[in-house]
């Protein structure tokens, strides 16, 4: 059974913590979780990319040179997409659709896979004293790199957590693979861990 450090928002260590076997004793593949973080990423996506094709380029429509005598290949439009400055064959055209779609149960599998992988590498943690957060000042000692999950109520506790330094907040129910892989340290209060372990045992 995974265990985690308890810290209060003061720094100082606390006892350990035993973490709910139906949330953090879960293990899944590893190309599952790559999947599903995939997936995030390519929703994130927005078609902005695109390119001229030769009909939309500014060039000339004279004829490059004579049809024949030339010894030369016939051309006759500079913007020709084998010319440099010539339009773009098979470019984007800002209508791609990066969407994927991942079920439910393979995505509430991915994020259990994660949340073992994590309390396994001892980096996830119990933050507690939370609802004592009274303004920023009184969690300073948090900043760094770090994702902090909070139950549902105590979203205005997550009011303050946000002014900290490269500190991400995310309500318990909307973590996925993604959230938990790209921070290095978890951080969950104590009502967190009680709201994930309503909603998956």
């Amino acid at each position: 059974m995974s265990t985690a450090n308890s810290i209060t928002i003061d720094g100082k260590a606390g006892e350990k913590v035993t973490l709910p076997k139906a949330v953090f004793g879960v293990k899944g593949r590893p190309a599952l979780v790559a999947q599903a973080v995939r997936t995030h990423l390519s929703n994130q996506r927005s078609a902005s990319a695109k390119t001229k094709t030769r009909a939309e380029v500014s060039k000339t429509t004279a004829k490059m040179y004579r049809q024949k005598g030339t010894g030369r290949a016939r051309h006759g439009s500079y913007a020709a997409p084998i010319f440099v400055g010539g339009g773009i064959a098979f470019g984007p055209d800002g209508r791609q659709n990066h969407k994927m779609s991942l079920p439910k149960s393979m995505g509430r599998l991915a994020l259990l896979a994660a949340l073992n992988q994590k309390a396994e590498a001892k980096q996830v943690f119990v933050l507690t004293d939370v609802n004592k957060i009274k303004k920023t000042s009184d969690v300073k000692g948090l900043s760094g790199r770090k994702l902090v999950v909070l139950a549902t109520d105590q979203v205005k506790t997550g009011v303050y957590l946000r002014n900290l330094d490269r500190v991400n907040v995310r309500i318990a129910s909307q973590i996925n693979a993604y959230h938990i892989f790209s921070h290095p340290t978890i951080y969950f209060t104590p009502e967190a861990l009680s709201e994930l372990n309503k909603k998956y045992v």
